[in-house]
């Protein structure tokens, strides 16, 4: 049996208790990452690649359809439709390689 802890809805999210969850991403999409977070950040935000994560599952669409859209859309996808600046007209792209942990801060 399931026990669940209950918390006030007025909780902001990030105050919220953590779960885990194992996630492994392709490279394209983990580049990409890290290119959203610097965008962010040249916006003047101050976050990382957990946070965006979890603002991107936020604002994902509640409505089964939508979902399925973005899902068709995903498996369909090209490696070369990641990059952020999307202007990859070579036959391969470069996947970052990243030691574990905390990403350094960077810029585009």
């Amino acid at each position: 049996m399931t026990t669940r802890r209950r918390i006030s809805a007025d909780t902001p999210l990030p105050e919220c208790p953590e779960k885990r969850i194992g996630l492994s991403l392709p490279g394209p999409i983990s580049d990409r990452l890290d290119d959203l977070v610097a965008l962010a950040e040249e916006a003047g935000e101050r976050t990382n690649r957990k946070e965006l994560v979890a603002s991107l599952i936020l604002a994902a669409p509640s409505v089964s359809g939508e979902i399925s859209v973005l899902l068709h859309n995903y498996r369909r996808a090209k490696a070369r439709a990641a990059p952020v600046d999307n202007i990859n007209d070579e036959l391969t792209i470069a996947i970052r390689s990243h030691r574990p942990g905390p990403r350094p801060r960077r810029r585009l």
